[in-house]
Protein backbone atom coordinates (compact mmCIF):
# COMPACT_ATOMS: atom_id res chain seq x y z
CA UNK A 1 0.00 0.00 0.00
CA UNK A 2 1.18 3.66 -0.96
CA UNK A 3 2.52 5.92 2.12
CA UNK A 4 0.32 8.04 3.99
CA UNK A 5 1.56 11.74 4.23
CA UNK A 6 0.19 14.32 6.75
CA UNK A 7 -0.41 17.47 6.16
CA UNK A 8 -1.53 20.30 9.12
CA UNK A 9 -3.02 23.63 7.74
CA UNK A 10 -4.59 22.22 4.81
CA UNK A 11 -7.86 24.86 5.01
CA UNK A 12 -5.30 27.69 4.89
CA UNK A 13 -3.80 28.95 1.43
CA UNK A 14 0.25 27.58 1.51
CA UNK A 15 -1.61 24.00 3.25
CA UNK A 16 -4.22 24.24 0.07
CA UNK A 17 -2.11 24.17 -2.42
CA UNK A 18 0.04 21.57 -1.32
CA UNK A 19 -2.80 19.20 -0.34
CA UNK A 20 -4.05 19.41 -4.09
CA UNK A 21 -1.01 19.44 -5.91
CA UNK A 22 -0.30 16.03 -3.71
CA UNK A 23 -3.55 14.44 -4.46
CA UNK A 24 -3.28 15.34 -7.92
CA UNK A 25 0.47 13.32 -8.04
CA UNK A 26 -1.72 10.50 -6.56
CA UNK A 27 -0.44 10.55 -3.04
CA UNK A 28 -2.32 9.00 0.23
CA UNK A 29 -3.04 12.01 2.32
CA UNK A 30 -4.52 12.22 5.88
CA UNK A 31 -5.32 15.81 6.60
CA UNK A 32 -5.36 18.09 10.19
CA UNK A 33 -8.49 19.77 9.95
CA UNK A 34 -9.58 22.21 13.21
CA UNK A 35 -12.95 21.94 14.09
CA UNK A 36 -13.56 25.74 13.67
CA UNK A 37 -11.70 25.94 10.17
CA UNK A 38 -13.64 26.35 7.33
CA UNK A 39 -13.77 24.77 3.88
CA UNK A 40 -13.63 27.96 1.96
CA UNK A 41 -10.10 28.82 1.02
CA UNK A 42 -9.36 25.19 0.39
CA UNK A 43 -13.11 25.25 -2.40
CA UNK A 44 -11.72 28.08 -3.72
CA UNK A 45 -8.05 26.67 -4.36
CA UNK A 46 -9.68 23.09 -5.83
CA UNK A 47 -11.62 25.61 -8.50
CA UNK A 48 -8.67 27.20 -9.08
CA UNK A 49 -6.80 23.46 -9.95
CA UNK A 50 -10.63 22.33 -11.34
CA UNK A 51 -10.56 19.56 -9.55
CA UNK A 52 -13.90 19.03 -7.58
CA UNK A 53 -14.14 19.66 -3.71
CA UNK A 54 -15.76 16.39 -3.50
CA UNK A 55 -13.39 14.99 -5.52
CA UNK A 56 -11.10 16.09 -3.11
CA UNK A 57 -12.93 15.42 -0.20
CA UNK A 58 -13.54 11.55 -0.78
CA UNK A 59 -9.81 11.08 -1.59
CA UNK A 60 -8.34 12.70 1.57
CA UNK A 61 -8.62 11.35 5.04
CA UNK A 62 -9.44 14.13 7.19
CA UNK A 63 -9.25 14.21 10.79
CA UNK A 64 -9.73 16.57 13.42
CA UNK A 65 -7.93 18.27 15.71
CA UNK A 66 -4.79 20.63 16.88
CA UNK A 67 -1.20 20.76 17.05
CA UNK A 68 -1.53 21.93 20.69
CA UNK A 69 -2.75 18.47 21.67
CA UNK A 70 0.40 16.16 21.43
CA UNK A 71 -1.27 12.69 22.56
CA UNK A 72 -3.83 13.60 19.42
CA UNK A 73 -1.14 14.32 17.18
CA UNK A 74 0.46 11.21 18.17
CA UNK A 75 -1.85 9.04 17.57
CA UNK A 76 -2.81 11.02 13.69
CA UNK A 77 0.84 10.10 12.85
CA UNK A 78 1.21 6.55 13.95
CA UNK A 79 0.51 5.39 10.03
CA UNK A 80 2.27 8.19 8.46
CA UNK A 81 5.88 8.52 6.48
CA UNK A 82 6.15 12.28 5.92
CA UNK A 83 4.74 14.99 7.33
CA UNK A 84 4.27 18.89 5.74
CA UNK A 85 3.65 21.15 8.54
CA UNK A 86 2.16 24.70 7.58
CA UNK A 87 -0.24 25.36 10.18
CA UNK A 88 0.54 28.70 11.67
CA UNK A 89 -1.20 31.76 12.76
CA UNK A 90 -0.09 34.71 10.94
CA UNK A 91 -0.07 38.36 12.60
CA UNK A 92 1.22 41.58 13.58
CA UNK A 93 -1.83 42.60 15.93
CA UNK A 94 -0.28 42.54 18.93
CA UNK A 95 -3.55 41.30 20.82
CA UNK A 96 -2.73 38.12 19.32
CA UNK A 97 0.80 37.74 20.44
CA UNK A 98 -0.19 35.11 22.68
CA UNK A 99 -1.91 32.62 20.83
CA UNK A 100 0.95 33.84 18.01
CA UNK A 101 3.60 32.00 20.17
CA UNK A 102 1.65 29.44 21.72
CA UNK A 103 0.49 27.92 18.43
CA UNK A 104 3.48 28.66 16.14
CA UNK A 105 6.22 27.61 18.73
CA UNK A 106 4.10 25.05 21.34
CA UNK A 107 2.22 23.50 18.17
CA UNK A 108 5.58 23.39 16.54
CA UNK A 109 7.30 21.86 19.07
CA UNK A 110 4.21 19.17 19.24
CA UNK A 111 4.36 17.88 15.77
CA UNK A 112 8.47 17.36 15.86
CA UNK A 113 7.85 15.62 18.92
CA UNK A 114 5.50 13.58 17.86
CA UNK A 115 6.71 12.86 14.51
CA UNK A 116 10.09 11.57 16.14
CA UNK A 117 7.80 9.25 18.19
CA UNK A 118 6.12 7.67 15.09
CA UNK A 119 9.17 7.11 12.89
CA UNK A 120 8.47 9.90 10.91
CA UNK A 121 10.44 9.36 7.40
CA UNK A 122 10.53 12.81 6.45
CA UNK A 123 9.32 16.35 8.13
CA UNK A 124 9.00 19.32 5.60
CA UNK A 125 8.42 22.57 7.85
CA UNK A 126 7.26 25.91 6.01
CA UNK A 127 8.41 28.76 7.67
CA UNK A 128 9.32 32.33 7.03
CA UNK A 129 11.72 34.66 5.68
CA UNK A 130 10.60 36.43 8.47
CA UNK A 131 12.57 34.19 10.58
CA UNK A 132 15.98 34.82 9.03
CA UNK A 133 18.39 37.23 9.93
CA UNK A 134 18.38 40.88 8.57
CA UNK A 135 20.71 43.15 6.79
CA UNK A 136 20.12 45.86 4.39
CA UNK A 137 23.25 46.39 2.85
CA UNK A 138 23.29 43.08 0.79
CA UNK A 139 20.85 40.09 -0.06
CA UNK A 140 20.10 38.03 3.13
CA UNK A 141 20.43 34.53 2.46
CA UNK A 142 20.09 31.26 4.78
CA UNK A 143 23.73 31.76 6.31
CA UNK A 144 22.54 35.24 7.52
CA UNK A 145 23.44 36.09 10.84
CA UNK A 146 20.21 36.96 13.06
CA UNK A 147 20.77 39.75 15.38
CA UNK A 148 18.70 38.25 18.64
CA UNK A 149 19.54 41.47 20.82
CA UNK A 150 17.73 43.43 18.18
CA UNK A 151 13.92 43.39 18.63
CA UNK A 152 11.35 41.17 16.33
CA UNK A 153 7.68 41.42 15.49
CA UNK A 154 6.20 38.45 17.37
CA UNK A 155 5.30 36.86 13.79
CA UNK A 156 9.23 36.31 13.55
CA UNK A 157 10.23 35.33 16.74
CA UNK A 158 7.39 32.78 16.78
CA UNK A 159 8.85 31.23 13.35
CA UNK A 160 12.69 31.68 14.26
CA UNK A 161 11.93 29.86 17.80
CA UNK A 162 9.30 27.12 15.87
CA UNK A 163 12.68 26.38 13.63
CA UNK A 164 14.65 25.96 16.54
CA UNK A 165 12.40 23.13 17.80
CA UNK A 166 12.40 21.55 14.01
CA UNK A 167 16.54 21.86 14.21
CA UNK A 168 16.04 20.03 17.72
CA UNK A 169 14.37 17.11 16.57
CA UNK A 170 16.82 17.27 13.51
CA UNK A 171 19.84 16.36 15.70
CA UNK A 172 17.25 13.80 17.50
CA UNK A 173 17.31 12.13 14.02
CA UNK A 174 14.09 13.30 12.96
CA UNK A 175 14.98 13.80 8.75
CA UNK A 176 13.69 17.46 8.27
CA UNK A 177 13.69 20.48 5.54
CA UNK A 178 12.66 23.97 6.13
CA UNK A 179 11.67 26.24 3.50
CA UNK A 180 11.81 30.36 4.31
CA UNK A 181 9.08 31.75 1.71
CA UNK A 182 9.09 35.33 0.91
CA UNK A 183 5.53 37.44 1.00
CA UNK A 184 3.34 34.79 -0.45
CA UNK A 185 0.94 35.61 -3.48
CA UNK A 186 -1.23 33.44 -5.68
CA UNK A 187 -4.53 31.95 -6.86
CA UNK A 188 -6.79 31.98 -3.47
CA UNK A 189 -9.07 33.95 -1.52
CA UNK A 190 -8.76 38.24 -1.45
CA UNK A 191 -9.45 38.79 2.20
CA UNK A 192 -6.71 36.58 3.97
CA UNK A 193 -3.16 37.48 4.98
CA UNK A 194 -0.87 39.22 1.89
CA UNK A 195 -3.90 38.59 -0.25
CA UNK A 196 -5.33 41.41 1.50
CA UNK A 197 -3.34 43.62 -1.58
CA UNK A 198 -5.79 42.23 -3.89
CA UNK A 199 -9.06 43.00 -2.22
CA UNK A 200 -7.48 46.70 -1.72
CA UNK A 201 -6.34 46.75 -5.00
CA UNK A 202 -9.53 45.46 -6.95
CA UNK A 203 -10.57 49.34 -4.80
CA UNK A 204 -7.62 51.07 -5.88
CA UNK A 205 -4.67 51.78 -3.93
CA UNK A 206 -3.27 55.58 -3.82
CA UNK A 207 -0.28 54.74 -1.53
CA UNK A 208 3.10 52.97 -1.74
CA UNK A 209 5.65 52.68 0.60
CA UNK A 210 9.53 53.01 0.57
CA UNK A 211 9.68 49.06 1.43
CA UNK A 212 11.15 46.40 -0.79
CA UNK A 213 11.09 42.14 0.09
CA UNK A 214 11.04 39.24 -1.34
CA UNK A 215 7.87 37.92 -3.00
CA UNK A 216 6.60 34.29 -4.35
CA UNK A 217 4.15 32.39 -5.77
CA UNK A 218 2.49 29.77 -3.58
CA UNK A 219 2.43 27.00 -6.49
CA UNK A 220 6.25 27.55 -6.71
CA UNK A 221 5.89 26.86 -2.64
CA UNK A 222 3.71 23.98 -2.76
CA UNK A 223 6.11 22.24 -5.74
CA UNK A 224 9.59 23.00 -3.97
CA UNK A 225 7.89 21.34 -0.78
CA UNK A 226 7.07 18.14 -2.48
CA UNK A 227 9.68 17.98 -4.19
CA UNK A 228 12.52 18.21 -2.02
CA UNK A 229 10.49 15.42 -0.20
CA UNK A 230 10.34 13.04 -3.05
CA UNK A 231 14.32 14.00 -3.27
CA UNK A 232 14.66 13.79 0.02
CA UNK A 233 16.71 16.61 1.12
CA UNK A 234 16.85 16.63 4.50
CA UNK A 235 18.48 19.04 7.16
CA UNK A 236 18.66 21.87 4.87
CA UNK A 237 16.42 25.06 4.78
CA UNK A 238 15.59 26.67 1.23
CA UNK A 239 14.61 30.63 1.02
CA UNK A 240 12.01 30.55 -2.13
CA UNK A 241 11.85 34.07 -3.71
CA UNK A 242 10.91 34.81 -6.73
CA UNK A 243 11.43 38.74 -6.73
CA UNK A 244 12.59 41.25 -4.52
CA UNK A 245 10.26 44.59 -5.30
CA UNK A 246 9.27 47.72 -3.62
CA UNK A 247 5.81 48.27 -3.14
CA UNK A 248 5.33 51.48 -5.88
CA UNK A 249 6.21 48.24 -8.31
CA UNK A 250 4.20 45.64 -6.77
CA UNK A 251 1.27 47.88 -6.58
CA UNK A 252 1.34 49.46 -10.07
CA UNK A 253 1.20 45.65 -11.09
CA UNK A 254 -1.92 44.80 -8.62
CA UNK A 255 -3.74 48.28 -9.95
CA UNK A 256 -2.93 47.50 -14.10
CA UNK A 257 -4.28 44.15 -13.38
CA UNK A 258 -7.62 45.33 -12.21
CA UNK A 259 -7.52 48.35 -14.71
CA UNK A 260 -7.04 50.73 -12.15
CA UNK A 261 -4.83 53.73 -11.54
CA UNK A 262 -0.99 53.06 -9.99
CA UNK A 263 -0.43 54.49 -6.78
CA UNK A 264 0.80 58.31 -6.59
CA UNK A 265 1.56 59.25 -3.60
CA UNK A 266 4.26 58.00 -1.26
CA UNK A 267 3.65 57.38 3.00
CA UNK A 268 6.23 58.17 5.29
CA UNK A 269 7.13 56.19 8.29
CA UNK A 270 4.98 59.14 10.43
CA UNK A 271 2.03 58.43 8.32
CA UNK A 272 1.44 54.72 8.11
CA UNK A 273 2.38 54.52 12.23
CA UNK A 274 -0.14 56.87 13.15
CA UNK A 275 -3.16 55.04 10.47
CA UNK A 276 -1.51 51.72 12.18
CA UNK A 277 -2.33 53.46 15.74
CA UNK A 278 -5.89 54.55 14.43
CA UNK A 279 -6.09 51.35 13.35
CA UNK A 280 -5.32 49.89 16.34
CA UNK A 281 -8.00 51.50 18.29
CA UNK A 282 -10.71 50.81 15.82
CA UNK A 283 -10.06 46.67 16.06
CA UNK A 284 -10.06 47.39 20.02
CA UNK A 285 -13.72 49.36 19.76
CA UNK A 286 -15.15 47.07 17.54
CA UNK A 287 -13.73 43.28 18.66
CA UNK A 288 -11.95 43.28 14.95
CA UNK A 289 -8.85 42.03 13.58
CA UNK A 290 -7.02 46.14 12.60
CA UNK A 291 -6.22 45.50 8.53
CA UNK A 292 -2.89 47.67 9.38
CA UNK A 293 -0.95 47.33 12.84
CA UNK A 294 2.16 49.69 13.79
CA UNK A 295 3.41 46.56 13.14
CA UNK A 296 3.06 46.07 9.78
CA UNK A 297 3.51 50.04 9.03
CA UNK A 298 7.08 49.54 10.14
CA UNK A 299 7.72 46.44 7.89
CA UNK A 300 6.39 48.09 4.67
CA UNK A 301 8.79 50.67 5.35
CA UNK A 302 11.86 48.10 5.74
CA UNK A 303 14.31 47.42 3.04
CA UNK A 304 15.19 43.92 2.75
CA UNK A 305 16.61 41.79 -0.24
CA UNK A 306 16.53 38.27 -0.48
CA UNK A 307 18.37 35.50 -1.82
CA UNK A 308 17.16 32.10 -3.29
CA UNK A 309 20.48 31.62 -5.13
CA UNK A 310 21.09 28.07 -3.16
CA UNK A 311 17.80 26.42 -4.30
CA UNK A 312 18.01 27.63 -7.78
CA UNK A 313 21.73 26.05 -8.02
CA UNK A 314 20.98 22.99 -6.62
CA UNK A 315 17.60 22.50 -7.69
CA UNK A 316 17.63 24.09 -11.17
CA UNK A 317 14.34 22.16 -12.06
CA UNK A 318 12.55 24.89 -9.40
CA UNK A 319 11.66 27.50 -11.82
CA UNK A 320 10.23 30.37 -10.42
CA UNK A 321 7.23 32.11 -11.65
CA UNK A 322 7.66 35.63 -12.51
CA UNK A 323 5.75 37.74 -10.00
CA UNK A 324 4.16 39.91 -12.69
CA UNK A 325 2.83 36.97 -14.17
CA UNK A 326 1.41 35.47 -10.36
CA UNK A 327 -0.60 39.19 -10.42
CA UNK A 328 -2.41 38.66 -13.52
CA UNK A 329 -2.89 35.15 -12.86
CA UNK A 330 -4.15 35.87 -8.98
CA UNK A 331 -6.47 39.00 -10.13
CA UNK A 332 -7.51 37.02 -13.44
CA UNK A 333 -8.88 34.21 -11.07
CA UNK A 334 -10.35 36.78 -8.55
CA UNK A 335 -12.35 38.38 -10.73
CA UNK A 336 -14.22 35.22 -11.44
CA UNK A 337 -14.78 33.95 -7.66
Amino acid sequence: MQELVFITGSTGLVGGHILVQLIQKGYRVRALKRQSSSFKQLRTICSYYKLPFRVLQDKVEWVLGDTLDYVGMKQHLSVCTTVYHCAAVVSFNNQNQEELLRTNIRGTANMVDAALEAGIKQFCYISSIGALGSQTDQEINEATDRDTSVMHSAYSESKYHSELEVWRASAEGLPVCILNPGVILGPGLPDKGSMLLFQAGQKGIPFYTTGVTGYVDVRDVAKAAILLMEKKQFGERYILVSENLDTKTLFGMIAKAFDKNPPRFKAGPFLLNFVGFLSEIYGKLSNTNPQMTRETARTATKIQRYSSEKIRSFHPEIQFIPIAETVTDTADFIKKI
